[in-house]
């Protein structure tokens, strides 16, 4: 009876040490396969954040950083120059009438007494940016500045001519700016380095162009002393118009910064090393009255002529805020350039039947004022420019 009672739990055991195994052992692949419904809807719960709807924040799917990025612009602005035809005006005809004077005593020297202004201008810019994972960028671009100036505004260089043995002393305007358009075209390739996690920075080149087209008209005034061959002879300009054209070429190197203020707000700047060269010509018509004894006057035509070789150094400095919501932004910036221009080649003369000495100071043929001086141009500008950008990746185009 004993041993009987021992075997049934012998039995009895065994058979519950199987199932304990058994139930262990069937529970191992619903484990694993709840392990892999739990990563399969990790996966998916991204895919749902990255999805769109009506009631998620837009600026969602803009935060990230796209592979690719094309950005357009367009706007318009103010500002102020202080141009380079005027400000070698004083210095460089004050010093070809002492050369001149030099070798034709008769020839009267004029000194400036007032000096031209800061003029206002307007602006127009667009351009067109593409980008790569947010540091590589490439940027076709052109700024433009436009100013029209009238009889009120100080855009022109007096001068005053001492008395001589044939002239008495003068005053009279000699050069006034009517019409100046620089155009500024740029091809731009930056690399962008992340330094922290909201700085960028990062090398740039501009291939650039610039085109600017003058306006002006060349003063005088001139009356004869009774020593000289014809007496009492008054000579002055009554106006005329001189086209100055600047062609010029570059390749500058510079700096580009980024910074991230918050997701919708990001601060950008860039100075650039001005360095481009290229060539230049005037050529225009001066109407001019002759009096003697206050007779009725006469008119005649002269005619300016020059050309030669051209170059500006200096820096283009720019700094925006750009505000973005979405795939559109709007940028309010300043750009400010400061030049220098030289002339290594200045030829040319201004031909007429009116006697130069009349009311010509530069020297004849070659203009050595020009080529001996060099003058600054300043351009500051402010602008606003509305944008839009369109983004592609691996979850399209957006």
């Amino acid at each position: 009876m004993r041993l009987l009672l021992f075997s049934k739990i012998k039995i009895l055991s065994f058979i519950f040490l199987f199932l304990c195994y058994y139930s262990s052992f069937a529970q191992e692949p619903e484990k694993v396969e709840k392990a892999d419904k739990q990563e399969k809807a990790e996966d998916v719960a991204p895919a749902k954040e990255k999805s769109f709807s009506l009631f998620s924040d837009p600026n969602d799917t803009f935060n990230r950083v796209f592979e690719h990025r094309l950005m357009f612009r367009a706007g318009a602005g103010i500002g102020q120059v202080s141009p380079a035809t005027l400000n070698e005006t004083g210095k460089a005809w004050s010093t070809d009438s002492i050369l001149r004077n030099a070798v034709d005593p008769d020839s009267p020297v004029s000194f400036p007494y007032k000096e031209a202004k800061s003029l206002g201008v307007q602006t127009q810019a667009w351009d067109i940016t593409y980008g790569w994972k947010n540091r590589f960028e490439v940027q076709l671009a052109r700024n433009s500045a436009l100013g029209k100036f009238g009889k009120e505004e100080p855009a022109s260089t007096n001068f005053i001519t001492p008395r001589t043995d044939l002239y008495w002393a003068s005053a009279f305007e000699g050069n006034r700016l009517l019409r100046f358009n620089g155009v500024s075209d740029h091809l731009r390739f930056s690399y962008i380095h992340p330094v922290f996690s909201r700085f960028r920075i990062g090398p740039s080149i501009n291939f650039h162009r610039y085109t600017e087209q003058d306006t002006s008209s060349y003063g005088s005034y001139s009356t004869s002393r009774p020593g000289a061959p014809i007496p009492d002879k008054a000579t002055w300009s009554v106006g005329g118009n001189v086209e100055s054209n600047f062609s010029m070429k570059g390749v500058l190197p510079g700096i580009y910064l980024k910074a991230k203020i918050t997701e919708w707000w990001e601060i950008r700047s860039r100075l650039e090393f001005l360095d481009r060269k290229g060539d230049f010509s005037a050529i225009g018509t001066q109407i001019l009255q002759e009096s003697v004894s206050n007779a009725p006057g006469t008119y005649s035509i002269s005619v300016p002529a020059y050309g030669g070789k051209v170059a500006d150094k200096g820096t283009i400095f720019m700094i925006e805020s750009s505000f973005r919501y979405c795939r559109f932004s709007l940028d309010i910036g300043m750009i400010r350039q400061d030049i220098t221009r030289t002339y290594s080649m200045y030829l040319g003369n201004t031909t007429g039947t009116v006697a130069s000495n009349d009311y010509l100071l530069r020297f004849p043929n070659v203009d050595l004022g020009q080529m001996s001086h060099h003058s600054k141009q300043i351009l500051t500008e402010i602008y606003i420019m509305p944008g839009a950008s369109f983004f592609y990746d691996s979850d399209g185009i957006y």
